[in-house]
């Protein structure tokens, strides 16, 4: 027996035990929204009656993503957990080795499975929502040493997927793209794709992005469909002129009553570009920036201060009406940090999508489908957790739920899952909602 500094011993055991008793539930859930259905049918078959099923493929994946494996190896954690294996009712599972050549050898056909199962989860999603939707765009990079990977705008080679969120944060459509392609790169057909995914009877009423998609063909079709755009708008030369003419500035309230500690004002005139088929507002908002620290700067007398003060600006064309005043643009304009750019961190850091598993850009691509189904996945069963947890980020969801302890027993043919006491209830409240999203 080896020695040890605490007084206690290790010895093996034959139970079936788990570290995954919260990811049972998950997998429990993808069962009650018919995943398993989906996937046989909007992905491609084996050839052969023996061949293992497209769910049998994408299950381990999900499992995998949900519970923060990072490379493809790590599906070996889901293959030998045969408690979770049981419960779960996986008969059997292919090994890493084959789920790679699996995406590889279907990979523009899977790419088009995917967007087809979450064109059905996107109808689940939408019941939730009663609200106008807004749809936010944003590119990113995936940074990689890949042999088809390209130098991306910010120097380093990779990729540039574009990826389309709606309401909740729900990734509404996405393209991974070569990382030679510019950000601002067919942004309207890309907007049109996001549009044809959803459901005949809802209809797009916002559209917010950053300047990327200041583009006169995206304004005109917005403002022909009748779509309110606020995107971040370029400071030209046109532009500043415009703003040294403006002689109103209001001080930005974050909230009624208090002024943003910024010290922000915004103030706003009608601009025009070359080829919109309409003018719009242009809103600016000045910032007042100085690189000193807040104890020097108050020890400095006024002559000093507007010596040493510069004056920032941005700007943000909008087709918006009057309801909207220059404040409550911006305001909504600066939700898209949440709604967009924070989800694409939750999305890449969160679900591991830094890693790509192939030299091969097709089997990439369809490899990042497969994250962003796990990504919609987690925002639809968020809604099967109580109030406090629907805010938590993935990896907070691992900590509290997916990763705990279990233990699997039979009785009376019937499998049992235990866990600590003070679970007990989440884990029933959990299974209602999930049984009650099963007959949705």
């Amino acid at each position: 027996m080896p020695q040890g500094v605490l007084n206690f011993s290790v010895e093996g055991t034959n139970e079936s035990l788990t570290s995954n008793a919260g990811t049972i539930l998950f997998g429990e859930y993808l069962k009650a929204i018919k995943i398993d259905t989906l996937c046989n049918t909007y992905l491609p078959l084996a050839q052969s009656n023996r061949g293992y099923k497209p769910f049998e493929h994408i299950q381990p994946l999900l499992l995998m993503l949900h519970g923060g494996g990072r490379v493809l190896d790590d599906l070996r954690m889901i293959y030998h957990d045969k408690a979770l294996k049981e419960t779960l009712k996986i008969k059997r599972m292919p090994i890493s080795e084959s789920i790679g050549k699996w995406i590889t050898r279907h990979g523009l056909q899977g790419i088009y499975g995917i967007e087809s199962i979450n064109r059905k989860l996107l109808k689940r999603h939408l019941k939730r929502v009663d609200e106008p939707l807004v749809l936010d765009i944003d590119a990113s990079v995936i940074f990689s040493q890949k042999s088809t990977a390209v130098t991306t705008y910010k120097m380093q080679s990779g990729y540039t997927p574009m990826i389309g969120h709606i309401n909740g944060g729900f990734v509404i459509h996405s393209e991974f793209r070569s990382g030679n392609i510019a950000p601002a790169d067919n942004n309207l057909s890309f907007l049109k794709r996001c549009q044809e995914q959803l459901p005949k009877d809802k209809v797009l009423s916002f559209f917010r992005a950053d300047s990327a998609s200041y583009q006169a063909t995206l304004f005109n079709y917005c403002n022909t469909h009748h779509i309110t755009y606020t995107v971040g708008a370029h400071l030209d030369r046109s532009v500043y002129a415009n703003i040294q003419k403006l002689k109103t500035w209001e001080t930005l309230q974050i909230k009624e009553g208090t002024a943003h500690h910024l010290k922000e004002e915004v103030s706003e005139f009608i601009h025009t570009m070359q080829d919109t088929d309409h003018a719009f507002r242009m809103i600016v908002v000045k910032k007042r920036v100085t690189p000193l620290l807040p104890e020097i700067w108050d020890m400095l007398s006024t002559e000093e201060k507007l010596n040493l003060e510069k004056e920032h600006y941005h700007v943000i064309a909008t087709n918006a009406d009057e309801s909207l005043s220059a404040e409550d643009i911006v305001r909504f304009y600066r939700k898209r940090g949440d709604t967009s750019e924070n989800r694409i961190k939750e999305f890449k850091n969160g679900f591991n999508l830094s890693y790509l598993p192939s030299s091969n850009f097709i089997s990439n691509a369809f490899y990042f489908q497969i994250g962003v189904l796990a990504y919609n996945l987690f925002i639809l069963f968020k809604h099967t957790l109580q109030n406090s947890w629907k805010k938590h980020t993935v990896a907070t969801i691992r900590y509290k739920l997916y990763h705990l302890a279990g233990k699997v027993i039979k009785h009376s043919r019937q499998i049992v899952l235990k866990v600590q006491k003070e679970f007990v209830e989440v884990f029933h409240a959990i299974r209602e909602r999930i049984y009650k999203a099963s007959l949705e």
